[in-house]
């Protein structure tokens, strides 16, 4: 049965495990047996890493986001999030689209699951 699934990145890129395991499950998760619908949703210090200038291959991140795209798999950004840690949107990767935090908080709440990094 063909779920709606939001993986949070919530914690800081560097120095942490989280933001490269968060997307190998989305991954996992959007490549599976039932195909799910995957979101993953940057927030709180999980921003950091949906900036341009993050050193993605440093943090093991090009194959899983290859995977999830080839899943059809989104990666959504939390504006209230980047408004708060001083970030503006043209920092932002082209792969990852910018939303009002609204919007984030309804995608959050209709999930089916949501799986925390």
């Amino acid at each position: 049965m063909k779920r709606d699934v939001v993986v949070l990145l919530t914690r800081a890129p560097y120095g942490r495990v989280h933001v490269p395991e968060g997307l190998r499950a989305a991954r996992g998760v959007a490549a599976g047996f039932d195909r799910h619908d995957v979101t993953v949703v940057f927030t709180e210090d999980g921003t950091y890493a949906a900036r341009s200038d993050v050193d993605r291959d440093a943090l093991n991140m090009p194959g899983h986001i290859a995977d999830l795209r080839e899943q059809n798999g989104a990666m959504i950004v939390d504006a209230a999030a980047l408004t708060e840690r001083g970030i503006s949107t043209d920092e932002i990767a082209d792969d990852v689209t910018v939303r009002a935090g609204d919007e984030v908080s309804a995608r959050i709440r209709d999930a089916d699951c949501v799986l925390d990094f």
